[in-house]
């Protein structure tokens, strides 16, 4: 009971900080997503349930459309808080995240994503992403990363937003001298000493910086921002091996950030280091065309996407160019757009050009259920009963609990093994698909059959 009470005080205690963003600092909300559904959760969590204004918010859909509407907004002083898709019409946004904090380094930018590396997002943070929602979200998550990415919760919080103002105001003693009380709350915390580093650093008194940011990162090992300060303080003083250092500390955990490379690459040909140059130099160009030929197969999926039902000629050569722009850098990833190139195949009958595809795919993901499942399947369309009984049965050493996951996925491998002899996996399939779906007359009938 106690748990349920603090919980309840926890959320209102989130609620209120939306509300003072959006009335006190007059926050504004910009929703930068092609998901309706998520808009229309934010637009539901704003209006209805905490009330606030709905001309307090925009949805863009074009990423192009992004900085025009920032401009707009921030042209009548309001404080802007932005979701952000991380793939929006099929492009990667980590280099608009950049652009934005650039050109608006007090925007707050929560990313929205789906289940992704954790590479990635490490990038995302590093480039100025704020917080991350991952979707699917509820009202009351979303308002929790909300009132965290808005105003820091607790004493602390606000004390190290105000020591940092402080600095930005060009007062950096005070920001100091606050500092100072921040370590005797918390000894050892990383964002007091990050902050105090600025604060000596704004006073050019670089070794004292220095010191403060090796503290930072001695209590934070996985904080990106105490080793980013430590590499430009380093280059300032004229030291490019440490500098060096701390950047390959960096690339450690955040291995995805090719422009770190190039300075890595330019900093060891100035030591005279030729062949080590030419590898970063290599991968770091390797790694850009690996992102550009990604965005070209993206923009192919999302064109198969719009023929996809109506057209399957016309979506199998755009997936097919998908897959081909990738070239020999498939990976897992793919393996969504391998999948709807076997539908898109069966779909015109050519089930043994799908069960082609689908064995490409093993070689990046060979325990993916799903792929066997839809060799079943092709094999099944293909009147191969054997060959797809074997698919299906792998398909469930995978996962035992696939045909949970949908009825008609259940009811097809239920029909599979009636076709093949597995009378004990085809009647607890068509179960499972009644289970899941009452109405299923189709499977109802098929338990008949076999009863």
């Amino acid at each position: 009971m106690a748990s349920d009470i603090n919980a309840k005080l926890r959320q209102k205690q989130y609620e209120a900080a939306v509300l003072e963003f959006a009335g006190d600092r007059k926050g504004y909300f910009v929703v930068a997503s092609d998901d309706p559904q998520f808009a229309s959760l934010l637009r539901q969590t704003l209006t209805k349930h905490l009330a606030i204004p709905g001309d307090a918010m925009s949805t863009v859909a074009n990423p192009d459309h992004i900085l025009r509407e920032l401009k707009n907004v921030t042209m009548r002083r309001k404080t802007v808080l932005l979701f952000l898709e991380r793939i929006l019409e099929g492009r990667d946004t980590n280099l608009l995240v950049r652009q934005l904090k650039s050109a608006y380094p007090d925007l707050k930018i929560i990313v929205i994503t789906g289940e992704t590396e954790r590479n990635r997002l490490v990038l995302l943070h590093e480039v100025g992403a704020d917080n991350f929602i991952t979707k699917p979200v509820s009202m009351n998550t979303l308002i929790e990363k909300m009132a965290f990415t808005i105003k820091p919760l607790g004493k602390l919080g606000q004390l190290i937003d105000q020591a940092r103002e402080f600095v930005h105001q060009n007062l950096p003693e005070q920001g100091i001298k606050l500092c100072r009380q921040i370590l005797e709350l918390k000894p050892g915390s990383a964002a007091g000493y990050l902050v105090m580093g600025e604060a000596y650093q704004h006073l050019g008194k670089l070794d004292k910086a220095r010191e403060c940011y090796e503290e930072a990162s001695r209590n934070a090992e996985l904080y990106l921002e105490p080793l980013r300060r430590l590499a430009d303080i380093h280059g300032e003083m004229g030291e490019p091996t440490e500098q060096l250092r701390y950047l390959e500390r960096l690339d450690q955990l955040s291995p995805l950030n090719v422009e770190r490379k190039v300075d890595m690459g330019a900093i060891h040909l100035e030591l005279g280091n030729q062949e080590k140059a030419d590898e970063l130099f290599d991968t770091a160009v390797q790694q850009a065309t690996r992102e550009a030929l990604s965005y070209i197969a993206d923009i192919s999926g999302r064109i198969a996407g719009i023929y996809n039902g109506r057209d399957p000629q016309r979506a199998e050569h755009f997936l097919r160019r998908a897959l081909d722009a990738k070239g020999d850098m498939l990976d897992a990833s793919d393996l969504d757009t391998f999948n709807r190139l076997g539908i898109a195949l069966r779909r015109q009958g050519k089930w043994q050009e799908a069960l082609t595809e689908y064995h490409k795919a093993l070689r990046v993901a060979p325990e993916d259920e799903n792929l066997f499942y839809n060799m079943g399947m092709a094999c099944a369309e293909g009147r191969d009963f054997r060959e797809a009984r074997a698919n299906m049965l792998k398909a469930l050493t995978i996962n035992p609990e696939l045909p949970r996951r949908d009825p008609v996925m259940a009811y097809n491998i239920g029909l599979v093994f009636m076709r093949a002899g597995g009378r004990e996996y085809a009647e607890r399939c068509l179960n499972i698909a009644l289970e899941l779906d009452p109405g299923f007359t189709k499977a109802r009938e098929a338990l008949e059959r076999l009863g």
